[in-house]
């Protein structure tokens, strides 16, 4: 028997059916979600007690914490990947870094992709990265931010330039805006040199490598 963990969907909690969890995750913009052999894993994860087990690669302490922004300054840059392993299926990576000025405030990176997301390839993971990303500043009171991105939907989308042509962009882009923050976006050539595009899409690529293979096929 297997235990469903959402940690973040409809409504989170744990579930003991999949039709069960997929009710709650399926469409939902950065749904969080696992399957784990144990109740108690899976209340592990979906209570965060447990930070590894998503896959997000562990912080680097000494430079994020929970530090704080003292400026009004704040830069998010995010990315994501799409790597096919072994086995010949696609695993999937999303990863951030938020800049106060110069100064790092906090990054983060995972796979957690919805399955209907994918043929999205790897801007599914960038789309997660903001999700995430906008989510940590929302959860610190951050009201304004301007967000370093490679792929022009990701603005578009949001702004109304660009019809949302699937639930998940849709999902994306209501979701950005019930945010209510003031967001200004600046598009970025991807593997252009630039230091904070190179650390996200390193970050994004690590992200989807520690991926097992059946990470999201639960």
């Amino acid at each position: 028997m297997k235990f469903y963990a959402v940690r973040k969907g409809r409504q989170p909690g744990i579930y003991t059916t999949w039709p069960a969890c997929e009710e709650q995750v399926k469409g939902f913009p950065g749904a969080s979600y696992k399957a784990f052999p144990t109740k108690a894993q899976a209340l592990a994860f979906a209570g965060e007690s447990l930070p590894n087990v998503t896959g997000r690669a562990p912080a680097d302490a000494s430079r994020t914490a929970d530090a704080l922004p003292t400026t009004d300054a704040i830069h998010i840059w995010v990315d994501g990947s799409c790597l096919p392993n072994s086995n010949g299926r696609l695993t999937f990576g999303w990863a951030y870094v938020i800049l106060d000025n110069e100064r790092e405030l906090h990054r983060a990176s995972g796979h957690d992709v919805p399955a209907e997301a994918r043929r999205h390839r790897s801007v599914a993971g960038e789309i997660q990265a903001v999700l995430h990303a906008l989510e940590w500043c929302r959860e610190r009171g951050i009201t304004a931010a301007t967000i370093y991105f490679d792929y022009q939907g990701l603005a578009s989308w949001v702004e109304g330039t660009w019809k949302t042509r699937t639930s998940f962009t849709r999902a994306y882009a209501e979701s950005v805006r019930a945010l209510g923050m003031s967001l200004t976006w600046h598009k970025v050539q991807a593997h252009s040199g630039e230091e904070y595009n190179e650390l996200v899409d390193q970050l994004a690529r690590e992200a989807a490598r520690s991926a097992p293979g059946n990470d999201q096929e639960v």
